[in-house]
């Protein structure tokens, strides 16, 4: 039995971590610094909408998209929205925005708040700009698992000091457990787009987004914490959404840990600066990567690929320079490769088809493909009932009602697997699990613990936005040709095996209990 001074501490597994830039009231509580959609940049804009999302709501879906141009119309001229406004300027039938609406000064908001959570619990850490390094260091050292020692040498910042005495009080430090053993080479599935490719040296952690567990999740099902993946050399993020770009998720990692980003010019509405984001708590090797550039990590190889998709239309919108900016990734070790697809598809700047195609005349056949299949058809007009609210700024007025299906379906992701010469296609970037599920990311299985947030789809399945990942397989069966549909578990990792299929490794603790 170890001492109380050689035990390991870390942070409990319900517990949730948030930089925020303010916490005065309960909305900006749920507004994530790095996200660029939800996040406090987006804010005036999402408060501006909130006249439609009422009209819309009392209108009812077809009357709605009946009268999609004439509430547009009214919405424009309400105080709120004409204050974003410039003066009587209108493209592509819509009001012109001010530019420092679109581009806000990205110092202009600050991270100045750790929250953390579990269940109705809550704490707002203040935190100054000069803290906000110590404060990473100490939930690194608690994702490895900390002694009381090491946590008293991280304690001589006033900060840490307070808030440890918070968590013990709270009962938030328990003892710590080791990683699982992820393969090498392998992939370890966390969950939603959250995939760890291990070569035989180097680690990558792709688009960390860590959930915490709920009293009513089964007690031989949680999701996964950053303590339970082990080491991660690098990190590569595809876009600048909460689920993809979210500072409580990458905080518990060392701060010299490599993380490279989407380029961002200027930051803007749609995509957040994720270097400066990072850099401000205290993250030292940040590094954006423009389509096409490499970075070698060990014997891990990850090259930027041009992303298309999850844009608001299709078409040209009324601000030609504003844009959901991403990257696809290609992560190659020397046993395996694997390209990453979230939320992509097409837009007005290309398609996948077209990267797809370069990337196998260039680097040859992929070995596995993580692409998501959520398709998102959905009019414009009803963006303020999903995340994607702000998006409906740059819809032409004559787009409002026209359905957009921007990312891929089960369709799309095994033919892009298919151009790619994959072997397999792994549908992700949906959920997938009830933690997901219950903050409106995912199709709902029967025997999901819990309710989903206000506003979340109520069906099991929603085939235009949330499908069941085993349709990938369903649509497989039916084209009979092109890559196998490979069907991955959260918690589930892939031991990769040469030309054979790779071997599906499960853990205790993080085993699929559902039908």
């Amino acid at each position: 039995m170890p001492s109380s001074a050689s035990m390991r501490l870390t942070l409990h597994r319900g517990v949730s971590l948030a930089v925020l830039a303010s916490a005065r009231t309960e909305a900006e509580h749920h507004e994530d610094l790095g996200c660029s959609i939800q996040g406090p940049t987006a804010r005036p804009v999402r408060r501006a909408h909130l006249p439609l999302k009422r009209h819309i709501a009392t209108l009812g879906r077809e009357g709605a998209l009946r009268e999609a141009d004439a509430l547009v119309r009214w919405l424009e001229d309400t105080p709120r929205y004409a204050a974003l406004c410039e003066d009587g300027r209108r493209r592509r039938g819509r009001r012109v925005l001010r530019r420092e609406v679109l581009f806000p000064d990205a110092t202009r908001h600050k991270p100045r708040v750790l929250h953390l959570r579990q269940e109705s619990l809550g704490l707002d850490v203040p935190v100054r700009t000069s803290e906000w390094p110590a404060v990473a260091d100490l939930f690194a050292a608690l994702a490895r698992g900390a002694t009381r020692t090491e946590l008293r040498a991280l304690s001589t910042v006033p900060v840490v000091a307070d808030l440890l005495s918070d968590l013990g009080q709270a009962g938030w430090l328990v003892r710590h457990s080791d990683a699982v053993e992820v393969p090498e080479p392998g992939a370890l599935f966390v969950g939603h787009n959250t995939v760890l490719v291990a070569g035989r040296e180097g680690r990558v952690l792709v688009d960390p987004y860590f959930r915490p567990q709920g009293l009513v999740d089964r007690k031989g099902y949680a999701p996964m914490q950053p303590r339970d993946v082990g080491r991660v050399d690098a990190v590569v993020i595809t876009h600048s959404h909460g689920d993809h770009f979210h500072l409580g998720s990458l905080l518990p990692l060392p701060r010299d840990t490599r993380i490279f980003v989407p380029a961002v010019a200027r930051e803007s509405l749609f995509s957040t600066d994720c270097v400066l984001r990072l850099k401000q708590l205290g993250f030292t090797r940040v590094e954006p990567l423009r389509w096409g550039e490499s970075r070698q990590v060990g014997d891990v190889t990850v090259r930027a690929l041009p992303f298309h998709g999850e844009q608001p239309t299709d078409e040209q919108g009324p601000y030609p320079d504003l844009f959901n900016e991403g990257n696809a990734w290609m992560v190659r070790t020397p046993d395996f490769s694997a390209a990453f697809f979230a939320d992509s598809g097409h837009d007005v700047r290309g398609d996948m088809d077209t990267v797809c195609r370069q990337v196998h005349r260039d680097e040859g056949p992929v070995d596995v493909l993580f692409c998501g299949v959520r398709g998102f058809r959905l009019a414009p007009i009803f963006f303020g009932f999903t995340t994607l609210d702000a998006f409906l700024v740059n819809v032409p007025r004559d787009a409002l009602t026209k359905p957009q299906r921007l990312m891929a379906g089960p369709e799309e992701a095994l033919r892009y697997g298919e151009l790619l010469g994959a072997r397999y296609v792994v549908p992700c970037a949906d959920g997938g699990a009830p933690w997901y599920w219950r903050e409106g990311m995912g199709p709902r299985y029967p025997g999901y613990p819990g309710e989903p947030v206000s506003g979340a789809s109520q069906l099991d399945e929603n085939p235009d936005a949330d499908p069941y990942p085993e349709r990938l397989a369903e649509v497989r069966r039916a084209v009979g040709h092109g890559p196998q549909a490979l069907l991955l578990r959260p918690g589930e990792a892939l031991k990769w095996k040469g030309q054979r299929k790779p071997e599906v490794v499960r853990y205790p603790g993080f085993t699929w209990p559902f039908g």
